[in-house]
């Protein structure tokens, strides 16, 4: 082998070596290069993670403040709002296991049985609070018989229990819908109860459903024929041909007067003898 092959071997060897050298460096590049981005893309994950995180805990402290400064102002205004306001919450949120405790102060759990269709078609719940219309047979002293008589006897009666629950069933309304009778407990004053009881003897009770806001106790009319013409030439302009009592007419009874007979009356002296 002469000189000059040996120098193009060298040179080969030469140039197969670098080639390696720069491989390696290359490869070494780039796999530094993946990692500063991977570590780049990380470190900015973490810093809006963190800043979501960070603006989330400011709202929340708004919140909680917020929330701080309208109680403030609640207890401010005094019971009069803030009353009303805590006994409409307490109806929603109001949920115990025994019945004894459900009951509030100064009232009795008073059970009635009434056919679904009068229960509001049987869509009431434990915790609800409704109106109670009796509808009465009173004695007609005019015409003879009875005359039959609707009226709201009792407002803002609450529901304390439906059948045996005490809170809304899973199923729903399904089961009371179906059902032809439903077994109501309301919470009553002793007086309310002895009414109730009484009522039940002596006519049928149909429901009336309030709103959970709905607090209002109204002054109502007893329902009459007189009523319902009124009210339908008042929205109506519709006059209304009502049935007419009958007079009653009786002979005015008095007194006989005593018969006067003739007398002589003798004066003497301007005396009287």
């Amino acid at each position: 082998m002469n000189l000059e092959n040996k120098k193009q071997i060298a040179i080969l060897l030469m140039a197969v070596a670098l080639g390696l050298v720069a491989a390696v460096f290359a490869t070494n590049y780039v796999e530094r290069t993946i990692q500063e981005e991977a570590k780049s893309r990380e470190e900015a994950f973490k810093q809006k993670y963190v800043a979501k995180v960070q603006q989330d805990m400011d709202t929340l402290r708004e919140e909680i403040k917020r929330l701080e400064e309208q109680q403030k102002t609640l207890a401010l205004k005094g019971p009069s709002v803030s009353g009303k306001e805590a006994e409409a919450q307490q109806r929603r949120t109001e949920s115990k296991s025994s019945l004894a405790l459900r009951t509030p102060g100064g009232r009795r759990a008073y059970t009635v049985m009434i056919d679904s269709l009068s229960a509001v078609g049987g869509m009431v719940n434990p915790g609800d609070f409704v109106d109670i219309i009796a509808h009465m047979n009173l004695a007609d002293f005019v015409k003879g018989g009875t005359e039959k008589v609707s009226s709201v006897v009792f407002q803002n009666i609450q529901i304390l229990a439906v059948g045996v629950n005490l809170q809304a069933p899973n199923d729903g309304y399904e089961r009371q819908q179906q059902a032809r009778a439903l077994t109501l407990t309301f919470a009553l004053t002793p007086e309310e109860a002895s009414l109730m009881s009484f009522l039940q003897q002596h006519g049928q009770m149909q429901l009336l459903l309030r709103a959970p806001d709905e607090t209002e106790v109204e002054v109502l009319e007893t329902a009459s024929w007189g009523g319902l013409a009124d009210y339908m030439f008042e929205k109506q302009g519709t006059e209304l041909q009502i049935p007419r009592t009958r007079a009653v007419i009786e002979t005015i009874k008095t007194q006989e007067q005593e018969e006067v007979k003739p007398f002589i009356q003798i004066f003497q002296g301007g005396q009287l003898q």
